[in-house]
């Protein structure tokens, strides 16, 4: 009899101990990961002398060539994004992925010298929210170099921020900020935009101040 009734503890014992794990695994399931969609998937880098410049864990999403320092020889800009921005980025809790950008100097011998790097200077997978990623394009004309951002969808709006080379100081300085929101257009005229500015906000230097690129922060209201 007493055999019997430590069998039954027994078996009691074991059936909640099961019971009990298989509650434990329910509870500690992890929640689905929310992933963004990125600006553009990575792009291929063929130069080999730029693949120096991309460190292990990040991939490049810009590669835009053109004449930075004004002395005729090609240079580049890489923009860089982490390999696992589309889900660990979280800008809702202050901790963006940023994507480094890259100031690289072209030399007469091919190779390329960075000049400056800073990672304030993109915006982040998911720093337009519901609206996806707002980064859009980089372009570069004789010492200028501008950074895009857009957002079109149930908002639009455009923010871009552009560069000048100082051949004095040898460095880029912000010459201009310029943001534009748009609003659908309330005219009924059939051949109205569908898109008007109810926000058109241009500042130079004589605004902003001196803001040398490395000092530049696209998340400061300031810019620095």
């Amino acid at each position: 009899m007493k055999k019997s009734i430590l069998l039954l503890i027994l078996i009691f014992n074991l059936g909640f101990a099961f019971s009990q794990q298989k509650t434990g695994n329910k509870t500690t399931k992890s929640n689905p990961v929310k992933k963004y969609d990125t600006f553009n998937e990575s792009i291929k880098v063929t130069s080999q002398k730029l693949k120096l410049f991309i460190p292990k864990g990040y991939e490049a999403i810009i590669e835009e060539k053109g004449d930075l320092n004004l002395d005729k020889i090609e240079d580049c800009i890489l923009v860089l994004r982490k390999a696992t921005e589309e889900t660990t980025s979280n800008m809702d809790q202050g901790k963006p992925d940023k994507r480094p950008l890259l100031l690289l100097l072209g030399q007469k011998d091919g190779s390329y010298k960075l000049a400056y790097k800073n990672e304030n200077a993109a915006y982040c997978i998911d720093c337009g929210g519901l609206f996806g990623d707002p980064f859009n394009a980089i372009a570069i004309k004789n010492g200028y170099f501008s950074i895009e951002h857009r957002i079109s969808g149930g908002h639009h709006w455009e923010h871009i921020t552009t560069f000048k080379f100082n051949k004095t100081k040898n460095n880029w300085y912000l010459y201009k900020d310029h943001f534009i929101n748009y609003i659908l257009n309330p005219s009924q005229d059939p051949n109205a935009e569908a898109l008007i500015a109810n926000v058109d906000k241009l500042e130079t230097v004589k605004d902003f101040g001196e803001i040398s690129f490395q000092q530049f922060n696209i998340y400061s209201k300031k810019g620095h």
